[in-house]
């Protein structure tokens, strides 16, 4: 009992989520991590005489998840962008959860912002709508008027809602070492590592501030875009619970009926939200990972407007270009690209590799024997991360938001134009992105940073070799490393090492070239006959460099 105190400090909830879930029909699971006796007597009785309905499993889950309040359903939603931890069949009953709470009064309202900006609202706002115009589990948002007459959408925290969620989560990581414990078929899904990923996302949610600084880097990213609109961010009303920004009038995805009675042409306004996203993810490396049609809104000038960015994500220059190779390999249907790219992007060696290279090929058959028209992206996309998981395969979250984003933003666009495709949309998009890595501009950046990450393992070795050779005479390391693997390092060294040998030549001839081209009679081109042959061995050099890399590197022609 003291144990239990000491991890979960409010039994009574623990109790109550525990109930639920058996009158669910999840007493087994309690059974298996030895809590049943957790669950009130009268309880245990009332669900054995009741005659339940005997919903799917997934059917059921959803449901408990909304029982049990904001926290849950939070959960499930992350869970909903996770095919590379839950089937396909959970995803998609997941997608239905319900996240619309009542509103709290607007006496609640007005402590709230005299809390949290030390000033009566009456101070702030020159008109304050009492009624929300959404609510949510975590806030809700009401529409108002500043006093300078800008009009702002005002998004309120729910009073205690941290406090809750973080007992929530307190009792979510109880649970997740129990199955860890009692039920090895869970455990390699680390649940306890789940639930501390779900604790970092919920925290950011909660921090109003860094949605703030979101919203604000996204208006940066498209300042130069006209069709793009990204609301305006009062920082000297906007606190860790109380976010303050310009009001976006217009009209939100998901009112088709309003859509439809401006007669609003949606086709060109489909494709800018969509490459709009791609820009985000391959250009910017930084996206809107919830477009929701909710989020998404049609001003009264026809562009398209970004609203809500607690949720966001991110891709580095590593995971932009395993990304870029992934797309293109599915709207090329080339099926080593997909699985290559797949083992590269989980980091994961597996030793069944052509039976996921054959049900990849059985996925994408549809791209090579008919026309992308009749193909679905998002179809193949849910199809190829469920088989990911299936060979467990561990996606980077970035990429999982992003294929979500993609499924997502596929659905929107068919529900309003059905003649929409996102592979004949996307594809020009794509092809502009491989042909730039061959302009020298982008070869030579990718050098400079090749060299800086070799400069920095250089500097590195001396001391990571001395710790590492310490480990091995006291004998706290084991070096376990087949004859291939060190065949590969080899190959891999010398061919740095060569790389590295080309730009230190290829820089000092440069040099050479500079320094002496004001010296001696001009030769060619009035330049004398020392640099121009420095110059030509280096413009040598750099050929053979280039030639290197794009031998090694790419597979596209």
């Amino acid at each position: 009992m003291f144990k239990l105190i000491k991890e979960v400090r409010d039994i009574n909830r623990l109790r109550e989520i525990l109930t639920v879930l058996f009158e669910e029909g999840f007493d087994f699971l309690i059974e298996k991590i030895r809590l049943k006796h957790r669950v009130p007597i009268t309880m245990r009785v009332k669900a054995r005489i009741e005659k339940k309905k005997k919903f799917p499993l997934e059917k059921r889950l959803r449901i408990t998840l909304e029982r049990l309040g904001p926290t849950f359903i939070k959960f499930g939603q992350v869970l909903s962008v996770r095919p590379d931890l839950i089937p396909k069949s959970y995803i998609t009953e997941l997608e239905n959860l319900q996240d619309k709470v009542p509103s709290f009064p607007y006496d609640i309202v007005k402590q709230q912002i005299k809390k949290e900006l030390g000033k009566e609202i009456g101070e702030i706002f020159s008109n304050f709508e009492k009624n929300p115009i959404a609510s949510a589990s975590i806030s809700q948002v009401h529409k108002a008027t500043l006093k300078n007459g800008k009009t702002v959408a005002v998004k309120i925290q729910r009073p205690d809602v941290r406090k809750i969620m973080q007992t929530d989560i307190e009792i979510m990581f109880y649970v997740a070492k129990l199955l860890e414990k009692y039920m090895p078929k869970i455990k390699k899904f680390n649940p306890v590592q789940i639930t501390h990923e779900f604790s970092k996302w919920t925290e950011k949610e909660l921090d109003f501030k860094r949605e703030a600084v979101n919203a604000k880097r996204f208006a940066r990213n498209f300042s130069n875009d006209k069709t793009i609109k990204i609301p305006e961010i009062y920082d000297e009303f906007t606190t860790n619970k109380i976010l303050v920004m310009e009001f976006i009038d217009g009209i939100e995805l998901h009112n088709v009926k309003r859509i439809k009675s401006k007669k609003i042409n949606l086709k060109p306004l489909i494709e800018r939200g969509f490459n709009a996203i791609l820009t985000m993810v391959f250009i910017h490396g930084f996206f809107h990972a919830d477009p929701h049609p909710g989020n998404l809104i049609i001003t009264n000038d026809k562009k398209i407007a970004f609203v809500d960015f607690g949720i966001v994500g991110y891709f580095d220059e590593s995971l932009k270009a395993k990304s870029i190779d992934l797309f293109y390999g599915i709207i090329e249907g080339d099926t080593e690209k997909i699985v290559d790219t797949l083992i590269d992007l989980s980091d994961t060696e597996i030793e069944n590799k052509e039976d996921l290279k054959y049900e990849i090929s059985d996925i994408i058959a549809p791209l090579q024997t008919g026309s992308i028209s009749n193909v679905k992206v998002s179809r193949i996309l849910e199809e190829i991360m469920d088989i990911s998981l299936n060979y467990g395969l561990k996606i980077p979250m970035a990429f999982v938001l992003f294929g979500k984003t993609i499924i997502t933003l596929e659905g929107i666009a068919l529900e309003y134009d059905p003649t929409f495709n996102l592979m004949e949309s996307s594809k020009p998009f794509i092809e502009k992105l491989i042909r730039q890595r061959y302009n020298p501009v982008y070869q030579f950046n990718s050098l400079m940073k090749s060299m800086l990450k070799f400069k920095k393992f250089a500097e590195e070795l001396p001391d990571q070799t001395t710790k590492a050779l310490n480990k091995i005479e006291k004998g706290t390391i084991k070096v376990d490393i087949e004859d291939t693997d060190i065949k590969k390092l080899s190959t891999q060294i010398d061919r740095s090492g060569n790389r590295v040998a080309y730009s230190m030549i290829i820089t000092a001839l440069l040099i050479a070239g500079a320094v002496t081209i004001n010296f001696g009679e001009p030769f060619f081109l009035n330049i004398p006959l020392i640099p121009l042959l420095s110059f030509i061995l280096a413009l040598t050099f750099i050929s053979i460099l280039l030639y290197s890399i794009l031998k090694g590197k790419f597979s596209y022609n």
